[in-house]
């Protein structure tokens, strides 16, 4: 069974490394907390130094072994307006 990672991609040059905020071997599990980490946060982190700007969220499937099989943005998955999951994507 393959594992979804819900990681928050940090804007490239940042020093700052990307964090993973969830994972389930359930997709559906995983995208409800995509959906609920931008109702909450939007696209920012908050961290020791403070609050930060994020470039998206990312769900990425793997492999038990590490092996990535596939990286989707929030933005390719959601309706940026609506926060609905796009068509298809369950």
């Amino acid at each position: 069974m393959n594992i979804f990672d819900v990681i928050l991609k940090r804007h490239k040059g940042s020093d700052r490394k990307d964090v993973c905020i969830f994972y389930d071997e359930d997709k559906s599990l995983a995208l409800n907390e995509m959906a609920e980490y931008v109702n909450k946060n939007g696209f920012t982190i908050c961290d020791k130094d403070g609050r930060f700007t994020i470039a998206t969220l990312i769900l990425r499937e793997r492999k038990p072994t590490g092996e990535v099989i596939s990286e989707l943005s929030y933005h390719k998955l959601f309706d940026t307006v609506t926060g609905k999951l796009l068509l298809g994507q369950n």
